[in-house]
């Protein structure tokens, strides 16, 4: 049995790696924070497949099992082989996450590197005093890893929440001593990465521009990125902005000084945290309510959410929609419209319209054209000509 244990005891541990890794992802994704975490839990749980339901109750049932073999010897072995088969179960599970690519992997950081080396010697010196039956202690540990990760996690929120208030501090330092860049916030709930991904593409055909990368949209990545990239050559700092309580998009608003905005498609994804749809609008709203009064918003006009908060908003404000028509007759002052979209193998055609300009633009297929739109208002707005604009858009994909 010593054989068979040692072999149970390498599935067990590549088990525990995969689940510290997963776990650990999942709290990276929602940037470590608590409120996030147990949001993306009960949406888990209600997702969960029958299948993966099935199996996680099955394992408990396993687990509380025991109280019965403690009473009945004769069905120790019994429960050893049980446990065996469940490793190897879990090691198929495993092989076909790998072959389908779906194994999370944690981003190496500071943070991360310590929660998986202590998690990890945790685990090993919780498996080195075993206090029962060997292979029941695989299982026990096996169970309580989700929450050794939290533990480490949530032991170093403290310290994190110094540092992050520090780099805040220096980032809105930073910005204020650059008051001639032009900052450029974008929210809501959809879009708002390709929506700067395409305001940066655009407008560096003519300007030295920063943005903010991949999903850093938290005031900590907003402010490294300041940090790191801002300096007195940048022109443009475009950075998507995002909340997970009221006030905070205010506050990133206020902290990087934004003066013009672009507000995206606003859903229901966040409902768990906000609780309601009007709660998600009005949070969306502090950008605009925080620009300047010297400042302006783009709203997105194919979100009739969005669209609301348009016609709710008192400030200097610009619509941009899309139009079904293949001609359009006229719009409005403040309005960039894109009409006549055709999609063909290999490219999508379409008109932009915005004041007495019409572009005739030719984008990869797979642009989204209404998110393109702030982008080509903006680079219209700051004089880019239709030579640079189009240089651009070929950039796009």
């Amino acid at each position: 049995m010593n054989v068979v244990f040692i072999f149970t005891s390498s599935l067990f541990l590549l088990w525990v790696i995969r689940d510290l890794f997963y776990w650990l992802s999942v709290w990276q994704e929602n940037d470590y924070r608590q409120d996030r975490f147990f949001a993306f839990l009960k949406k888990r749980s209600k997702k969960n497949n029958f299948f993966s339901t099935t199996f996680s109750a099955a394992k408990l049932l396993i687990f509380f099992a025991y109280g019965f073999v403690i009473f009945n010897d004769d069905l120790l072995v019994l429960y050893q082989y049980v446990i065996i088969s469940l490793y190897l179960l879990q090691s198929f599970f495993l092989l076909q996450e790998l072959y389908v690519n779906h194994f999370k992997k944690p981003a190496i950081t500071l943070r991360s590197t310590l929660v998986i080396a202590l998690t990890l010697v945790t685990a090993l010196l919780i498996f080195a005093i075993p206090l029962t039956d060997r292979f029941f202690w695989l299982l026990f540990i096996d169970l309580i890893i989700p929450f050794v990760v939290g533990f480490y996690v949530i032991l170093f929120v403290f310290p994190i929440e110094i540092y992050t208030d520090w780099q805040i501090e220096k980032a809105g330092q930073k910005i204020r001593e650059h008051p001639k860049v032009q900052v450029i916030a974008v929210t809501g709930s959809v879009g708002k990465s390709l929506t700067k991904d395409y305001l940066a593409t655009l407008l560096s055909q003519k300007y030295l521009v920063i943005k903010t990368e991949g999903k850093n949209n938290t005031a900590i990545g907003v402010a490294k990125t300041i940090i790191k990239k801002l300096d007195s050559n940048t022109e443009f700092f475009i950075a998507e902005i995002s909340a997970y309580h009221q006030g905070e998009i205010g506050m990133l608003t206020r902290l990087i000084r934004a003066k013009i905005g672009v507000l995206t498609a606003i859903t229901n994804q966040h409902l768990s945290l906000f609780k309601s749809l009007e709660n998600i609008k009005k949070t969306n709203f502090e950008l605009v309510e925080s620009l300047p009064k010297q400042g302006f918003c783009l709203f997105s006009g194919d979100n009739q959410n969005t669209l609301s908060l348009y016609k709710k908003s008192k400030k200097t404000k610009v619509l941009y929609k899309t139009a079904k028509s293949s001609s359009l007759d006229s719009v409005g002052a403040h309005e960039i419209v894109a009409y006549g979209i055709v999609s063909k193998q290999r490219k999508k055609v379409c008109t932009i319209h915005f004041h007495n300009t019409s572009l005739q633009v030719v984008l990869h297929p797979t642009v989204h054209v209404e998110r393109l739109l702030p982008a080509v208002y903006l680079a219209l707005y700051f004089g880019m000509n239709e030579q640079e604009i189009k240089k651009g858009l070929a950039l796009l994909r």
